[in-house]
């Protein structure tokens, strides 16, 4: 059964800390990073790693909204750091006695702890409220409801499962390194490019709201170029899955416009989640 509405309060609506009152020290190191368009582009992606990883990222601070926007332009670099994370983890499982598939559980598992278990969590909620056959204010409010329903379990399982047997096979191949660095970074692609062509869904403040609201097509240029050129250094054949990423990402903003009327922070992680695997997929089924 599906889940019944009953609003609570989620990680895509945690206050901004914009209006919060700094300390002078803060104030002026801002100051001098707007005036520096490379101390605040390093600023940015310092930002990134700080808010979708749990490396340990220093200097985690308070950001206005037009921060926020910017943000999306470096989700592909954080993507990059997952990346290179699973691949000296998957070199130092090589260096055991393990099968692939025990490997691949290993590994499938801390990419859900590199990042909190995030878009796990928006792409269970996001399927409870999609194929609940409710109005869109209905769905809206199941994407709050802090019980898992029937369609956001399966949807969990299936797609650890899918991935775990997608990354065994990828570990089979002499260019398992490509894949396995890449695929986080084709999947933030996607929620850059559905923030910055998406509108939010629903009223009100929040990390999503403000990252979909204030980024756009610079933000879009700059995710698409980091992540084609990133691509095209692994060779032809990733370079055509980043540009399946990004036609993913395209059907996603038309879906979710059509369903939800716009996108939720719960979406965006659904995008994500939805592009890596499907991502994966493809570079086993294809390459």
């Amino acid at each position: 059964m599906a889940k019944t509405p009953e609003p609570r309060p989620t990680k895509a609506d945690i206050p901004l800390a914009g209006g919060a009152q700094g300390n002078p020290a803060d104030e002026a190191d801002k100051t001098v990073r707007a005036a520096n368009p490379m101390l605040k582009a390093l600023s940015d992606v310092r930002q990134v790693l700080a808010y979708l990883t749990i490396l340990p990222v220093s200097g985690k601070g308070l950001l206005t909204e037009e921060d926020f926007g910017r943000l999306p332009a470096y989700y592909p670099l954080a993507g990059l750091a997952l990346g290179l994370g699973l691949f000296l983890c998957a070199k130092l499982l090589m260096l055991t006695a393990a099968p692939v598939t025990v490997m691949a559980t290993i590994l499938v598992a801390l990419m859900v702890v590199f990042t909190r278990g995030f878009h796990l969590d928006g792409l269970a909620d996001s399927m409870d409220a999609l194929l609940s056959h409710r109005s869109r204010e209905e769905k809206l409010a199941i994407m709050k409801d802090p019980r898992q329903g029937t369609f956001g379990v399966l949807s969990i399982v299936l797609d650890v499962l899918l991935r775990v047997q997608l990354v065994s096979a990828v570990l089979t191949r002499p260019d398992w390194a490509t894949a396995i660095i890449l695929f986080p970074v084709w999947g933030r692609l996607a929620s850059s490019t559905v923030s910055a062509f998406s509108r939010y869904a629903r009223p009100g403040g929040g990390l999503a709201h403000a990252s979909v609201e204030r980024s756009g097509f610079r933000e879009f240029l700059i995710a698409l170029g980091l992540t084609l050129a990133l691509s095209l250094l692994f060779g032809f054949p990733p370079f055509l899955a980043a540009l399946f990423a990004f036609l993913l990402s395209v059907g996603l903003i038309l879906l979710w416009d059509k369903t939800m009327g716009g996108v939720t922070g719960d979406l965006l992680g659904a995008s994500l989640e939805i592009t890596e695997t499907l991502c994966l997929l493809l570079y086993v089924l294809a390459f």
